[in-house]
Order: C-alpha cells, then sequence, then structure tokens
C-alpha cells in the first residue's frame, strides 16, 4: 500500500467504482498521522489494485494504493440497519511511505460494498493465479505448515 502517490489513478482503466465511500483505519496503535481519523472519497476497483482518492484534498492522505499482492484477510460485511463494509489487512508497499501493516476499512455509504468487494476477491484471485503470486496469508500457512512436518 502506498499514500499519496501521484496521479493515481490517473489514465488507467477501472473496472468499477463507487462514490461516498468512507476510509478509516481500526487499528488502536497507528501512529501515522495519515492513518488517523476517517475520510470520504471515491474508490476504484482497477485490474491490479484498489485505489481510493479522497475528497478532503487538505488531509494527511489524499490516496491510498493497495495491491491486491499486498491485501488479505478481506470480509465484506453487510449489517442491518448500517452501510456495507470491506473490511481488511494490508501491507505496506516497499518505498510506500510507510512500514509495516494495518487494518483498513471501506464503508459505502450509497450501498455497493457487496459488488464492489465480490468483483474485488474475484479480480484478486485470478490476479494472483495468473502471475503465480501468493498474498501474505499464504506465505504464513505455507511457513507454519512447513514448520510443523519436522
Amino acid at each position: 500500500m502506498a499514500i499519496n502517490r501521484p496521479g493515481e489513478p490517473g489514465n488507467q482503466s477501472f473496472l468499477m467504482f463507487c462514490d461516498y465511500v468512507k476510509l478509516s483505519f481500526v487499528d488502536r496503535n497507528v501512529t501515522l498521522e495519515a492513518f488517523k481519523g476517517s475520510r470520504k472519497g471515491t474508490v476504484y476497483l482497477m485490474p491490479h489494485q484498489v485505489v481510493f482518492l479522497s475528497k478532503d484534498l487538505k488531509k494527511a492522505l489524499r490516496s491510498f494504493t493497495m495491491p491486491f499482492s499486498l491485501i488479505k484477510d478481506c470480509k465484506i460485511k453487510r449489517p442491518k440497519l448500517r452501510p456495507g463494509y470491506i473490511k481488511g489487512q494490508i501491507e505496506a508497499e516497499p518505498n510506500g511511505g510507510w512500514i509495516g501493516s494495518t487494518t483498513f476499512k471501506l464503508t459505502f455509504h450509497n450501498g455497493g460494498a457487496n459488488e464492489f468487494g465480490q468483483l474485488m476477491l474475484r479480480i484478486q484471485a485470478e490476479e494472483m493465479k495468473k502471475h503465480d503470486l501468493v498474498t501474505p496469508d499464504q506465505v504464513q500457512n505455507r511457513d507454519s505448515g512447513s514448520q510443523h512436518g519436522h
């Protein structure tokens, strides 16, 4: 994940977008100013990543790029009487402006969480298979599995 990358999503093609989405980080130990609070904006589903663009360009975090290879534990939630959301873990991208991992939450106030999330998960799985990549989850499972076999 990278923050405030210039030109995202730029002239790239996107598969789907949703407006009136709130991005927040639910980790209590967040120290990076860009991750504090929430921001509203538009989220784009692209062939290799998800990009969030904030409506408020005065905030510390103006864009949030999540390559599929760095997303794990992603779940789509549809609570009753509240907007649906997508929640998951994101690992820092090399030279992405931060280090480590955090939990993100995208809340869809005008609907679309289920449709966006289902398509995102499908595209992520196809992308990982096509490029023979593994997610951080798969690396952990593979590592822990090999330890138990000895």
